[in-house]
C-alpha cells in the first residue's frame, strides 16, 4: 500500500512537471516578436527640371505718353480708349496754323535749292553762295518736319490706346499733370508683355538669356503661358542683394493684360536627386525633424532625412538616404526603430 502511494505521488509529480514544461514552451512561443507586414520601394534617383519661382506684375512691352513738343490747340483726336492702332496711324491732329507757314517757307527754300544746284555744278555761282542756299533749305526742311511731327501725332508702334487725357479744343501745354509727364493720349504695346522679377544674387550663375519660363495668372487657373528670359541685369543691387530679370511673354491673342498678378517659373536646367513619395515621410512631434523607415535585415531602421524641393506628391531628399535603400511605404503606423518586419509587397 505504501508503495502504491509513493507511485501515485511520483506519477502526479511527473504530470505536474510535464504540464509546467508545456506551459513554458507555449509561453515562449507567445513571446516571439510579431512580424509587421510592410511594403517597400527601392530608393531611386530622378531627373528633375530645376526652376526658380517668383511672382510679379505683368507690364506692357512698350508704353508711350504722346504729346506735342510745343504748346498748341488740339484740333482732332481720332482714337478712344481701347482702340487698337498700327504703327504710323494718325492719332491726334493739332492746330496747323504754324504748319502752313512752315510748309510755305520750306517749299520756297526747296525751289531755291533746286534752281541753284545746277548753276553751282556749272560753276555759275560760288561755293559760298551755294552753301548759303543749301543751309537755308536744310533749316526750313528741319523746321517743317519738326512742326509736322508736333501737329500730327502718330503711333510710334502698334498697340492699344489705354488713356485719353485731353479733349478736342483744349490747349496742350508743356506742364506736368497728376499722371506725370504732359500727354494727350497713352499707348501700350501688348502683343508682347513682360514681367520683371528680382532674383537673389545666389542664383545669378543659374540665369541666362533665352531660358524658358512659364507664367500663370489667377484669372486663367488652367492656362500656362510661356516666355523667355529677354534681359538679365549685369549688376547686383548692393542694398537688396538681388538682380532684375525681364521675362518676355508672347500675347498674340491678347488675353493677358498689363497689371495682372503672375507667378513665374524660370527653368534653369535639369538635375538629379533622390525623390520619395510624401506619404513615406514622418514628422517627429514637436520638432521640424523628418524621418523615414527603410527595410534592412528583416527589421525597420529609422533614417532622419533633410528635405529639399517639393513637386506635387514627391519630396526631394538632400541627405539621409542612399540609392537602392528599400524605403517602407506601407505599414508605417506600427513601426519603431528595430521593429521586425515582413515584406509583403515591393514596387
Amino acid at each position: 500500500m505504501k508503495h502504491t502511494k509513493i507511485s501515485i505521488i511520483a506519477l502526479l509529480t511527473t504530470t505536474i512537471i510535464f504540464i509546467i514544461g508545456c506551459s513554458n514552451k507555449t509561453q515562449n512561443l507567445n513571446n516571439d516578436p510579431e512580424l509587421i507586414p510592410i511594403e517597400t520601394i527601392p530608393v531611386k534617383i530622378m531627373k528633375i527640371d530645376r526652376t526658380l519661382d517668383f511672382s510679379g506684375t505683368i507690364m506692357a512691352w512698350r508704353e508711350a505718353n504722346l504729346g506735342a513738343q510745343t504748346p498748341g490747340r488740339i484740333e482732332k483726336i481720332y482714337v478712344k480708349e481701347g482702340d487698337e492702332v498700327k504703327e504710323g496711324d494718325l492719332l491726334v491732329q493739332m492746330d496747323d496754323a504754324q504748319l502752313t507757314q512752315a510748309r510755305i517757307q520750306f517749299e520756297i527754300a526747296k525751289q531755291d535749292f533746286e534752281r541753284m544746284q545746277p548753276l553751282f555744278e556749272q560753276g555759275s555761282i560760288s561755293q559760298q553762295q551755294f552753301d548759303k542756299i543749301k543751309a537755308g533749305y536744310e533749316t526750313a526742311k528741319s523746321a517743317y518736319e519738326l512742326i509736322l511731327r508736333n501737329t500730327q501725332l502718330r503711333a510710334p508702334f502698334s498697340g492699344i490706346i489705354t488713356a485719353k487725357r485731353m479733349n478736342e479744343g483744349e490747349v496742350f501745354i508743356l506742364a506736368p499733370s497728376a499722371q506725370g509727364a504732359p500727354s494727350i493720349i497713352n499707348i501700350m504695346q501688348i502683343d508682347f508683355l513682360k514681367v520683371l522679377v528680382n532674383i537673389p544674387e545666389s542664383d545669378f550663375p543659374l540665369v541666362r538669356l533665352n531660358q524658358s519660363a512659364t507664367i500663370q495668372v489667377d484669372i486663367y487657373p488652367d492656362k500656362i503661358f510661356t516666355g523667355i528670359v529677354s534681359r538679365v541685369d549685369p549688376s547686383i543691387n548692393p542694398v537688396t542683394r538681388t538682380f532684375t530679370v525681364e521675362i518676355k511673354i508672347p500675347n498674340t491673342n491678347k488675353i493677358l493684360r498689363p497689371g495682372m498678378f503672375s507667378r513665374v517659373k524660370i527653368k534653369t536646367g535639369e538635375f538629379e536627386s533622390i525623390f520619395i513619395p510624401r506619404s513615406a515621410l514622418i514628422k517627429q512631434l514637436g520638432s521640424n525633424i523628418f524621418y523615414v523607415y527603410i527595410a534592412e535585415n528583416d527589421t525597420a531602421k529609422r533614417k532622419d532625412v533633410k528635405l529639399g524641393l517639393e513637386i506635387n506628391e514627391w519630396v526631394e531628399i538632400k541627405s539621409g538616404l542612399n540609392p537602392e535603400d528599400q524605403l517602407i511605404i506601407k505599414g508605417l503606423g506600427r513601426l519603431k526603430n528595430g521593429s521586425p518586419i515582413k515584406i509583403v509587397g515591393t514596387n
